[in-house]
């Protein structure tokens, strides 16, 4: 009878290996992303968890739920946003190709990922008035240039950045919606807008 019992739990699949939380996550990660692409921005975890191969059950031992997965999401993209306006730090010298390659760049990114961008606007930049992001960080960065190099207080740079990052999420996702004007057209909107508040701080008191 010990014997049987002992032969009894020996059946079945032996156990694998222990699944590696990060790869897990980033495996999740991967999914969301193509769920989103593929069947729009409102898709739930049970999508997720399909696109995943896996069970919803599986999703949420890596995520608490839908929110934690796409602030998850949005800090993936936003390090990829990072990565491409320190490019643009590092490589363009005048403030203000800066700015209007930053400006591009979040355009850009509207313009690709359509159904990601609806996704994740609310959690890639701040919604609440204290919540700032490595965006808007990574704009303040350039902003501050642009004013020492004209000689300014580089004290607005904060205030300018999160103006200029809420005018850009609103305008580009109305402009990503209606396409009403062209991408160019759009960035060089925002970017005159921006810079002639530049032009301005050069105006004497």
């Amino acid at each position: 009878m010990v014997e049987q019992t002992r032969a009894r739990r020996r059946r079945g699949r032996p156990p694998g290996p222990p699944v590696d939380p990060t790869q897990r996550r980033e495996q999740l990660l991967d999914a969301a992303e193509v769920a989103i692409r593929e069947s729009g921005p409102d898709v739930g975890l049970a999508e997720v968890a399909a696109a995943a191969g896996l069970t919803r059950s599986a999703v949420y031992a890596s995520f608490t739920d839908r929110t934690a997965l796409l602030d998850s999401l949005a800090n993936r993209h936003t390090r990829l946003i990072i990565g491409r306006l320190a490019r643009i730090a590092g490589g363009i010298a005048d403030p203000a190709e800066q700015t209007r390659a930053a400006i591009d760049i979040l355009a850009g990114w509207f313009e690709d990922e359509p159904q990601l961008a609806q996704a994740l606007s609310g959690h890639l930049l701040p919604t609440a008035p204290l919540s700032d992001t490595a965006v808007v960080a990574a704009i303040t960065g350039i902003l501050s240039e642009g004013f020492a190099a004209r000689g300014r207080d580089t004290a607005p740079a904060p205030t300018w950045a999160h103006a200029l990052v809420g005018a850009m999420s609103s305008t580009i996702t109305w402009w990503s919606a209606t396409r009403t004007i062209s991408r160019e057209q759009v960035v060089d909107h925002l970017f005159l807008l921006v810079w002639s508040g530049f032009s301005g701080i050069d105006t004497p008191r």
